[in-house]
Formats: C-alpha cells, sequence, structure tokens
C-alpha cells in the first residue's frame, strides 16, 4: 500500500479522529496518542486495540477479524507513535497478521496477533445461552462523573452499569452494562475491539476504593455478523464481564458483548495484574 500523503482530515466521530494513521512502505505507519483517550497513566487499553485493528485493516486483509490479541507491554508516553504491521501468512481461507508501535520515547507499548477469515455457510453449533433479561438502557442511570476525577476516556462513552458498582464491595465481580460511543457512532471492528475492554476493573468491584490495576493481554473473538452491526448502528450493546479466579497480584477477566435482541457480537478474555491488598 503507497504511503498516505496530507494533512488528517477531520472525521465526523471522535474515534476516527483519533485513530488517523499515515501509512508508510513495508507495513510502517505514524499515528499519534489522542487526550479524548486518555486513561491514569497513557491511553485507554481499548482505544489501544482499536488502533492496532486500524493498522491491520489499513493493510487490506481478505475475510474479516475473527480474533486479535493485545500484548500491552509497558506504559505509553503521550504524543507521536511509530508502528509497523507484518503478514505472517495466508492461505486460501484465512491470514494472519501481527502489529506492534512504540511511543515518543521510542519504548515498545504494544503488540498484537490477529487472524482473519473467509466466513462460508456451515452448521451453527454452541451452547452460549442469550442474555438473561436486562432493564432498558433509559432505565439505567449514566455512569457517576466521579466529581470530574474520573479518566478522559469516560467522556467518549456513555455507559450504563446497573450490575455490579465500581469502588463499592460488591458480593461478587459480576457486572453488567450497556455501552455506546457518546457521539452515536456506529460500531464496527474497530469500535467492536475497544469495547471489549470496557468492562470496570474487577478490583473496582470488590473494593470500596481505587487501586492499581493494569491490563496485561487481552484476546478478542470476533461473532459479529453483518445483521448484528446493522442491529447494533450506534445504539447501546450489552457488556456483561465476570472473573473466573484472581490471586498473588494476577487475575482473568471474561466478557460478552451482545446486540440489545441477543445477538453475540464478542467474548473477550484478559489476564490483568492488580494491587488489592488483603485487609
Amino acid at each position: 500500500m503507497m504511503p498516505t500523503t496530507g494533512a488528517p482530515t477531520r472525521a465526523r466521530y471522535e474515534l476516527d479522529n483519533s485513530l488517523q494513521l499515515t501509512l508508510g512502505e513495508n507495513g510502517a505507519w505514524q499515528g499519534a496518542t489522542s487526550p479524548g483517550y486518555g486513561n491514569r497513566v497513557g491511553p485507554y487499553g481499548g482505544w489501544i486495540a482499536a488502533l492496532l485493528m486500524k493498522a491491520i485493516l489499513e493493510q487490506g486483509p481478505q475475510g474479516e477479524p475473527l480474533s486479535l490479541t493485545v500484548t500491552f507491554l509497558g506504559g505509553c508516553a503521550d504524543g507521536a507513535l511509530n508502528g509497523s504491521t507484518r503478514l505472517l501468512r495466508r492461505s486460501r481461507t484465512n491470514e494472519h497478521w501481527t502489529a506492534e508501535f512504540s511511543d515518543c520515547s521510542g519504548a515498545a507499548v504494544a503488540h498484537a496477533v490477529a487472524t482473519f477469515g473467509l466466513r462460508r455457510p456451515t452448521v451453527p453449533m454452541g451452547s452460549m445461552k442469550p442474555p438473561a433479561p436486562a432493564p432498558r438502557p433509559e432505565e439505567v442511570p449514566e455512569r457517576p462523573s466521579f466529581g470530574g476525577r474520573g479518566p478522559a476516556f469516560f467522556n467518549r462513552y456513555d455507559a450504563r452499569q446497573f450490575v455490579g458498582l465500581p469502588f463499592k464491595k460488591n458480593p461478587t465481580a459480576e457486572s453488567r452494562a450497556w455501552i455506546r460511543d457518546a457521539d452515536g457512532r456506529p460500531l464496527d471492528w474497530i469500535s467492536l475491539a475497544a469495547h471489549a475492554d470496557a468492562p470496570v476493573p474487577r478490583a473496582f468491584l470488590v473494593s470500596g476504593t481505587p487501586s492499581g490495576i493494569a491490563t496485561m493481554t487481552m484476546s478478542v473473538y470476533f461473532h459479529a455478523t453483518p445483521e448484528a452491526f446493522a442491529e447494533a448502528g450506534g445504539d447501546f450493546i450489552l457488556v456483561e464481564s465476570d472473573c473466573r479466579a484472581g490471586h498473588d497480584g494476577f487475575h482473568d477477566q471474561t466478557a460478552l458483548l451482545w446486540t440489545a435482541s441477543g445477538k453475540l457480537l464478542a467474548t473477550s478474555e484478559q489476564v490483568v495484574w492488580y494491587n488489592l491488598k488483603p485487609e
């Protein structure tokens, strides 16, 4: 793919404005962090996943995303980013890609491996049950602002959590929430990768006080169909999340992402470092 030249153009949606890339030769690209998607330290992890997904999609892979695994290598300084993508192998029905980038200091920030596939009609299978009934989004209060102390990326999403209250001592680490881009951006592969990191950290649900956390790795498995994307549009999707086990500084985190009518969009798993001390 030939390099992209000229100044970035203003897009309609904030996520697209924040993910503008300049493409170079042999899969090289440049971008920059976005203040609007900042977290406590560096960018929101979902934004990093979306950035890596877009970098691969810009290379024109065949088929559609089946999986994306992102390893978060360390903190990311604000400013320019330098990345690269590479096709590892292609067959008649699937492709395997890798993408990674470094921050303005030259430190490696994140590495991703993605699998794409050409789908064809097959016998349906699986034991996944539809989500339990949920209150309508308009019946659930918007996420608290935490007195303006919340990270910047909170403002990019309309999140309405009705199971699990952050920074409260909940009986379990389970959460259920409606979420959408605050500006109504229609859901696609890029924003779906970001939404996979939408659940609040499990440590924030089992403790009454903030504690240190960091996602080490996140895998997203895509099940969305064109019909599911059309249904979702720019409206709310349902995100259910839980933890199966956590001890000695690390826990896992699972997530199921659904359309409002119960079409499965994606599943996700994480390994998270946490610093919640025993009482």
